[in-house]
């Protein structure tokens, strides 16, 4: 009898890069664009989350085996969730950018889950390669998007591991599987210094307090500064983190500098 892993691996000749690098950035891009329309307005925002969370059956974590547990089929899940995005795309109002980031990040989450992690599982270097292309393409957004200009993280240069997890990694990890190198200080502050950069990768935080349950997977979504009104500049960062459940959260810039601490890149 196999181990149920085996069901989500693929072929190497069946795998298209381009495929799966479009589809993670589409729900990147999707959650950076709601998140960012939907911080105008936070009360009403945080109100129509909450209303969310406490109808019957919704699930209030974002951890992959939430929506998907191992041995299921993923497209079970993310069909009908993408064809609830599409329906909602364009937003019409902002209850509809409220629900299609409540639908689109635990998407995400199945979608990276299984069908870049468990499916490349025997083949690191095609990882690699979507994960470069998934940050070319949001390079490209940001840029004809946002207009930020695109920028070259050092991470790319970063050879893949060759030798693939083994199965008993991801049975007991399932949502927790990423590289095992701490972000230097100075990739740390390379990001705080551009932090248009951070938009588009995950990362994993590892808190330093033993028994804290605030390790996790972290998105940031959007970021902007401001002068407050005693003439002070502030920054505030907009992201998604595991362990504060499904809602964006904002957090200063020492708190994103402690994160980043803490973190290595979530593969």
């Amino acid at each position: 009898m196999g181990h149920w892993l085996d069901q989500y691996r693929v072929e190497r000749a069946s795998v298209d890069v381009e495929f799966l690098a479009a589809g993670i950035a589409r729900y990147l891009q999707v959650i950076a664009e709601d998140a960012e329309a939907l911080s105008q307005d936070p009360h009403r925002r945080d109100k129509l989350f909450a209303e969310i969370r406490s109808q019957p059956g919704v699930r209030t974590s974002p951890y992959a085996s939430q929506s998907v547990k191992p041995g299921e089929d993923p497209d079970l899940y993310l069909v009908p969730a993408n064809a609830a995005i599409d329906s909602l795309t364009p937003p019409s109002s902002f209850e509809d950018r409220v629900k299609r980031m409540h639908i689109a990040f635990p998407a995400m989450m199945v979608y990276n889950e299984y069908k870049l992690k468990f499916a490349l599982v025997d083949h690191p270097d095609l990882r690699h390669k979507v994960d470069i292309r998934r940050q070319q393409i949001m390079d490209e957004w940001r840029r004809d998007v946002l207009g930020v200009p695109s920028t070259t993280c050092s991470w790319h240069a970063q050879k893949p591991n060759t030798r693939p997890p083994t199965p008993t990694l991801a049975l007991n990890c399932p949502d927790s599987r990423h590289s095992s190198k701490r972000l230097s200080e100075d990739e740390s502050e390379d990001f705080l210094k551009n932090p248009q950069t951070m938009i588009g990768k995950q990362f994993f935080y590892e808190s330093p307090s033993e028994g804290s349950k605030d390790s996790g997977v972290w998105v940031l979504l959007s970021y902007q500064v401001r002068m407050a009104e005693d003439r002070s500049v502030v920054y505030e960062y907009k992201l998604f983190h595991q362990a504060y459940g499904t809602r964006a959260i904002t957090f200063g810039r020492e708190d994103v500098a402690n994160l980043l601490k803490y973190s290595s890149m979530h593969c």
